[in-house]
């Protein structure tokens, strides 16, 4: 259950770092870092760190605990997009493609439908109310399971929007299929799509689910990679071609965090 929830807080703290969009377009060419902290409810401590840097249309997404380093590819000349999952202390790394993680979704999504259960048929199919304030850019979507508080700003460059959403969106099904027991992901692609067709990148984002404390993240930007940055981008580069490949079901269980109790 902790593993779930760290990945569903490491989701919701991604829809962030759209706001880096606003900058100028030649920032992206040269690479930019974000680090972020997610907190349950009235916490001061985090509960999730993570810090993600984009370099020449690659994502490096480290995630702090439980420790996991994630590649992103996008989608090109005819192939499906990919996540890289790698495990420095195993020296392992496993493969999953969009279509594969799509494929995963499209299931889940198709069996919490069937359910009688209220929130596995809202999370298949949600409905928003949605509000926006023009004058302080305060967008929330709302219903009577879960709640979007989202302060957002215009997005300076829409175009730069589309290929961060692919990435957004990609993740976010990945964190569904990661995640033993998770709900399908439609309420987050909802909000994501709002966000795209409204043209506002969002700055701070609360989420309010029933039965559940509330999360809220918090994240600083760089719009220049450090050398420090570019040393751990050129050791994931090393340890792609050094790891050794393994089938999905065995990296998730050879990397399953232990209890430390037993």
């Amino acid at each position: 259950m902790a593993v779930c929830l760290f990945r569903r807080l490491h989701c919701v703290a991604l829809l962030l770092v759209a706001a880096l969009f606003a900058c100028a377009n030649f920032v992206l060419a040269e690479g930019f870092r974000i680090e972020t902290k997610i907190f349950v409810a009235e916490q001061k401590e985090p509960v999730s760190e993570t810090t993600t840097l984009f370099l020449d249309g690659v994502v490096y997404d480290f995630l702090k605990k439980p420790e996991q380093t994630a590649v992103f590819r996008k989608p090109g000349g005819g192939k499906p997009g990919q996540f890289t999952l790698l495990n420095e202390q195993r020296s392992i790394l496993t493969k999953f493609s969009t279509d594969q993680v799509d494929g995963y979704v499209t299931k889940i999504k198709a069996w919490a439908s069937r359910k009688k259960d209220p929130f596995l048929q809202f999370a298949a199919n949600p409905e928003f109310d949605e509000s926006f304030d023009d004058n302080t850019g305060k967008l929330v979507l709302a219903s009577h399971l879960e709640n979007y508080t989202v302060d957002t700003m215009p997005a300076e460059h829409p175009d730069a929007m589309v290929e961060y959403r692919e990435f957004l969106d990609s993740y976010t099904r990945l964190n569904t299929l990661l995640s033993a027991g998770s709900l399908p992901p439609e309420p987050r692609l909802r909000l994501n799509a709002v966000l795209a067709r409204r043209k506002v990148v969002p700055i701070k984002v609360e989420l309010a689910r029933a039965g559940e404390d509330p999360l809220h993240a918090e994240h600083a930007f760089t719009w220049r990679l450090s050398q420090d940055d570019h040393k751990r981008i050129d050791e994931v580069r090393v340890n792609l071609a050094k790891y050794r490949e393994v089938p999905n079901e065995q990296f998730l269980r050879d990397t399953k965090p232990r209890d430390k109790a037993k």
